[in-house]
């Protein structure tokens, strides 16, 4: 849910998950702790501090304390399985393949 509502800023670099920079949407713990913090806990002790607050927020369907991993070009994403990703690529590519050859 947060990646299909997300917006082109809602996209940061953070270490506070994990205690190494990865970039993910900003959601209520990014925003409370800020994106990069020098008091986050090292790798891999990150996760573990934030884990219990983690748990009880995705055990009520939140994910405000959740890592939720993208890219910066979130937002451009489309919901689909696995099959139809690799068929659309390989379309794209051979698409691709044929204009460079004209």
């Amino acid at each position: 849910a947060a990646l299909r509502s997300a917006r082109d800023d809602d996209s940061v670099l953070t270490n506070v998950f994990t205690g190494r920079p990865a970039r993910g949407i900003k959601n209520r713990f990014v925003r409370e702790i800020g994106p990069m913090s020098a008091a986050a806990p090292p790798f891999p002790l990150a996760a573990n501090s934030v884990a219990p607050l983690r748990a009880k927020a995705e055990a009520k369907g939140s994910g405000d304390f959740s890592p939720l991993w993208t890219g910066q070009a979130g937002p451009l994403c489309q919901e689909m399985d696995a099959a139809a990703l690799t068929s659309k690529l390989a379309e794209e590519a051979l698409a691709q393949m044929r204009a460079l050859s004209r």
